[in-house]
This record gives structure tokens, sequence and C-alpha cells, in this order.
């Protein structure tokens, strides 16, 4: 299952925890600084319209909620997992009052991939003004915020630190409620927030949910906060690495490379398309005994069509230079 966003609090934590997150918590210890303890109300309390279901740091064992009914909380969101820093202000009804994103386009490209140090360094220059663009975009100050949340994992380790410290850093200044926050759970609940499912209600639970990113692939069925059963994953690629290794095979150069292979592919005249359907088996698509994915085959089918292609026009290249001499 996945972990609950509270999973990593520092009621949970052990002296066998590990990652970022757990090594942050305690050096936070190690300086005396206040403990930021938070917890999760049960899934029964999570509001059909999707209102967020926090308890708040109040130095004992699971905490007490913030002041005020749910809707009126104001939460300071926190991302820093790969190559983007981004920030929001969101109500506890759901309502986005302010996002702001500072992108590492250009960053990357020269490395072939996200580098890490890169993109940690990227979110150290970027990780304050982001966020305070962002509260002030929504138009408050940083002690009315009834709680900060930030991404814990799954991620690249070195950018993780980077929201953590500064989450930790504001909670701290301004005794704030500091949660943690997964990952794929954070996607998952996106689409019980107001306004997401457009013309249509917002999610309930039971759901089934297709997670698609470019690191992960998961087919999950959510009961509510912290409840959540995976009942299938990738067991190579994810689909946005094997869209991304296919751009490079092609040529494409920028990053992420599947918006680009996408705009390649839409533009493509009907009678190409017509030459290689059927040409590409997408694996498991038979397999009745899971719900796992499967794209690392797919990549190896368009690597081998790729270099048939290219033979094919180099060949035909031959042909008419002969013909033309």
């Amino acid at each position: 299952a996945i972990c609950t966003c509270c999973s990593l609090s520092s009621s949970s934590l052990s002296s066998s925890s590990t990652g970022p997150c757990a090594t942050l918590l305690e050096q936070w210890r190690e300086q005396g600084l206040p403990e930021p303890q938070v917890a999760c109300k049960s899934s029964s309390s999570h509001t059909a319209n999707g209102s967020m279901t926090l308890t708040a740091a109040s130095g004992q064992q699971g905490g007490q909620p913030p002041p005020g009914p749910a809707e009126s909380w104001l939460v300071l969101g926190i991302e820093s997992s790969c190559d983007d820093t981004a920030a929001a202000v969101v109500q506890g009804d759901g309502t986005v009052l302010a996002h702001k994103i500072a992108s590492q386009v250009g960053l990357h490209e020269q490395y072939g991939g996200v580098k890490p140090d890169v993109a940690r360094d990227a979110h150290a220059a970027a990780i304050q003004s982001t966020v305070a663009d962002a509260i002030q975009a929504a138009g408050i100050q940083p002690q009315q915020l009834s709680a900060i949340s930030v991404t814990v994992g799954p991620g690249l380790s070195l950018c993780l630190q980077v929201g953590v410290r500064h989450a930790l850093s504001l909670a701290a200044q301004h005794q704030l409620p500091w949660v943690p926050v997964h990952h794929m759970e954070a996607h998952a609940l996106m689409a019980a927030m107001p306004g997401v499912m457009t013309g249509q209600p917002s999610m309930t639970y039971p759901a089934l949910l297709l997670l698609v990113s470019g690191g992960h692939n998961m087919l999950v069925r959510c009961e509510g906060v912290g409840r959540h059963t995976v009942l299938g994953t990738t067991i190579d690629d994810s689909m946005g690495e094997a869209f991304d290794k296919v751009a490079r095979l092609l040529g494409i150069t920028a990053i992420p490379g599947g918006p680009h292979l996408e705009q390649l592919a839409n533009s493509a005249a009907a009678q190409d398309k017509a030459r290689y359907k059927g040409k590409l088996q997408l694996p498991l698509r038979h397999d009745k005994t899971s719900c796992n994915f499967s794209f690392s085959g797919l990549k190896t089918s368009v690597a081998k069509l790729v270099e048939s292609e290219r033979a094919r026009l180099q060949e035909e290249g031959a042909e008419e230079n002969q013909a033309s001499r």
C-alpha cells in the first residue's frame, strides 16, 4: 500500500527510518527546535467535496486540528521532488488561491536527463522566491497559514531535501503544523479537488485511479486519505521514461521529450500512420493474471523499427544517387 501523508511524522519516526525527511528531522531535534508533529484524521472524516483532513502539531500524540472550520484552512504546499520548484496556497475546500512554478527547462538537456546535483542547486536558488511569490499572490501573510505541507517522496533525495528544509524552517518560524506528503498520494487525491473533474462530480470513495507520471505508473484502489491499495504497477520502465527514451532515439534533445514526441506523432500524415499500424505491440496486453504494466519491450520494439527505417531510407537514398548518375 502507498504510505499515508503522515507516515513520516515525528511520532512514527524510529532510529531505523531512512531518507531525506528522516535525516532532517533528526538534525532538527539535535538543534532543540520544536517537534513538527502531524497526523491525519481517519478517512471517514474526509468530505465528499475533497476537503482536507489535516490535524496540527501541538506537542502531544496525534495533534489537534487547526482553528476554524476545515473549509477556511490555508495550507502552503511545497514541491521539489525532481526538476521543478513549485509552491501553492490552497484552502481547506480545495480552492487553489495561488501557485508558482520555477521551471528547470534548459538546464538538463546537455546531460540527457535530470542531473540530481544540478536540479538541487536550481531548487536551492529558487525555493525562497517561489514560496514567497505564492504566498504574496494568495494575498496573505505567512502567519495566516494553517499548515505547511511538503513532498517527502518518492523523488530525488538531493532535491527533496531542499523543499523539506524550507518547509521545516517556515513551520518553526511561524509555529505552524508541518505535513509530510507522499508524492503518489498527492497525485491520487488531486481528483477529489473541486474543479479538477471538469463537467463531472468530484471523486467519491472507493475510487479506481490510474496514476501516470514521468517516473511512476500505478493502478490504485483508493478508499480515502491514507487508505490505498496498489493493484498494479510497472515492472520496468514507466510510460514517461518510455516516451523520453524513444524521443532520444529520434534525436529529440528536449527534456522531457514526451511532449515533443507527441507533437510529431499528431502532425504525421495519415498514410504514414497507416504504414506502421499494428507493428508495435503493447507488452502484457493479453495478460489476464495481473494488472501490471510493462513499457521496456515497447521501447525496444520502437528502437528496432527506427533502425529498420533508417536502413531503408539509406538504401533508397543510395538507389536514387545511383540512378541519377
